[in-house]
């Protein structure tokens, strides 16, 4: 029965996004909204994690700490770009390939950090 409730809901707001006058102009609100939530629940975690991790963090050597923060600025400047990035030629390979050297570069350091501890 809750279910039921629940799916009648999230249909209610949908009905009420697709037929009432600047519904779509609400959607898009609720989108940013949204997006900027997840975006401060992300930093709000970097932040939680370097000041847990920070003083390990400061063992690393230069290069990885740099190869470190390096990779959350660029997930930081690809995910701030990434309606502009998709809407160019070719943008969704540059954003899959940007977020691929972003990872493989975490896992590097991470992987550092590991041999340290």
């Amino acid at each position: 029965m809750r279910t039921a409730v629940n799916v009648a809901i999230v249909l209610l707001a949908a009905a009420a996004l697709a037929f009432l006058p600047s519904g779509s102009e609400f959607a898009a609100v609720a989108g940013r909204s949204l997006s900027l939530g997840f975006l401060l629940v992300a930093a709000l975690g970097f932040a939680y994690a370097y000041r847990r991790f920070g003083s390990d963090f400061e063992r690393l050597p230069a290069g990885f700490r740099a190869l470190g923060l390096g990779a959350v600025g660029v997930l930081v400047l690809t995910f701030a770009g990434w309606s502009r990035l998709l809407a160019g030629q070719g943008g969704i390979v540059a954003a899959l390939l940007l977020l691929g050297a972003c990872a493989a570069a975490i896992f590097v350091v991470w992987q550092r950090y590991r041999a340290i501890t």
